[in-house]
């Protein structure tokens, strides 16, 4: 029996702590290495993030200072790979230091790239105002410009939200490029290009009293009739 004999004992007993101790190393190494999974990623994310900024030409105005982050990750690399022990990685504080210098370096870089993003945003790509502020300046009673702000509209929605976050992928950079594109192609019938009679007719529709027939002149039948618009308007007594 396991307990009838001390020296027995004592033999299992030591070789329960061995065992014990060489689980607790497992666990303290295992703990490193998802914290080393947790900074890796984001390493990589950024990385990732670095080559597509530079892929598509987004400039860029200034590279980080890396010299301490890569020391920091050469001591501990070192000194494990001449004792791989959980004690290694925390004596001297080499450990907390590389990942102080990981975290520092992963907010900077981040820091940095959302910077050249969003001054690429404001230069290279649409300059255009919110469909809120452009439906001020044309005339939207217009069927050509009711169709237009609703495609600004739609293709703005699309295009803004690109506007303070880095594009994550490739398509995301197409993606912002191509409603760019689009709402640079839109064009809508201005307030300056419609002749005094016609705005004035305008103004009185959309009052609460209504256009009197004095705002029917021949003008602006005409330019109703020329601009398709002349079927949406009846006269009704009062």
């Amino acid at each position: 029996m396991l307990l009838d004999e001390s020296c027995t004992v004592r033999q299992r007993l030591m070789q329960l702590e061995t065992l014990k101790a060489g689980v607790a190393e497992a666990r303290e190494l295992s703990a490193k290495a998802d914290e080393l999974t947790v900074l890796s990623a984001k390493v990589q994310k950024l990385a990732v993030r670095n080559q597509l900024l530079d892929q598509h030409r987004v400039a860029r105005a200034a590279s980080l200072e890396t010299a301490t982050v890569l020391q920091s990750i050469d001591l501990c690399s070192q000194r494990f790979s001449e004792s791989p022990k959980s004690s290694t990685l925390v004596g001297g504080q080499r450990w907390s230091k590389m990942v102080t210098a990981l975290g520092s370096f992963s907010v900077a870089a981040e820091t940095l790239q959302k910077q050249d993003w969003v001054k690429h945003f404001a230069s290279q790509l649409f300059a255009g105002v919110p469909p809120e502020l452009r439906k001020q300046t044309i005339v939207q009673s217009m069927p050509d410009n009711i169709v237009a702000l609703r495609n600004y509209t739609q293709w703005y929605q699309r295009f803004i939200k690109y506007r303070n976050v880095v594009p994550a992928s490739a398509e995301d950079f197409d993606d912002v490029q191509s409603c760019s594109d689009q709402l640079a192609a839109i064009t809508f019938k201005e307030n300056d290009d419609v002749p005094g009679p016609v705005k004035a007719f305008f103004n009185a529709t959309s009052s609460g009293s209504g256009a009197g027939l004095d705002f029917l002149t021949a003008e602006v039948v005409e330019w109703l009739r020329t601009n398709h618009m002349l079927a949406n308007y009846v006269v009704r007594a009062r």
